[in-house]
């Protein structure tokens, strides 16, 4: 049989007293969060692919989590990313993973025109890798919908030298403020 009758029409909705004012105030709170974006350069062994992955999950909410890096995105310089890929998503920090033969390297960049870090990696664990060695390991989904704390105490303080700064400042800038006030530990 045929179905009768209309679908059903919503009637009540929520009611919003300026619907632009309070898109920008939710807009203006957004732009102040630094939002970052982790990816891998070139051809990379598959515990790497899995550190990228490990990282992306723990930037998170502030990060691009799914974010699909196809052979052409992987050959493009940082400034490209910076200038084209990162302007229209917003986001403040690029992570680039790298390998060269057996050499790993890091490099930690503001966009847009920001300064650039390099690391050599040496030796990394994976979550589960750390996971496998916990005897009641914990997990949950919730731990991961509140950017990360990063304590940089003793880190860069007055006496270290003008490079160790610029990484304190880094660190510290890659994610958003907490509020002590607010925050539930």
């Amino acid at each position: 049989m045929p179905k009768r009758g209309r679908r059903r029409k919503k009637t009540r909705t929520h009611v919003v007293d300026n619907e632009n004012a309070a898109s920008a105030l939710e807009s203006a709170k957004d732009l102040k969060v630094p939002r970052s974006l982790v990816i891998r350069r070139g051809k990379v062994e598959s515990e790497v692919i899995e550190l990228v992955a490990d990282l992306r999950r723990l930037m998170l909410p502030y990060t691009a989590a799914s974010f699909k890096e196809d052979a052409k995105n992987r050959k493009m310089t940082l400034a490209h990313y910076a200038k084209e890929l990162t302007g229209a998503m917003g986001v403040t920090h690029l992570m680039a993973i790298s390998q060269n033969g057996s050499r790993l390297n890091l490099r930690l960049a503001r966009t847009p025109a920001g300064p650039t870090l390099t690391f050599k990696l040496k030796q990394f664990s994976l979550i589960k890798q750390v996971r496998s060695v916990q005897r009641r390991p914990f997990d949950s989904p919730a731990a991961y919908n509140h950017p990360p704390i990063v304590v940089t105490n003793n880190f860069g303080d007055a006496t270290a030298a003008p490079h160790v700064k610029l990484m304190r400042i880094t660190f510290q800038n890659m994610f958003p403020a907490v509020n002590v006030a607010t925050v539930k530990l």
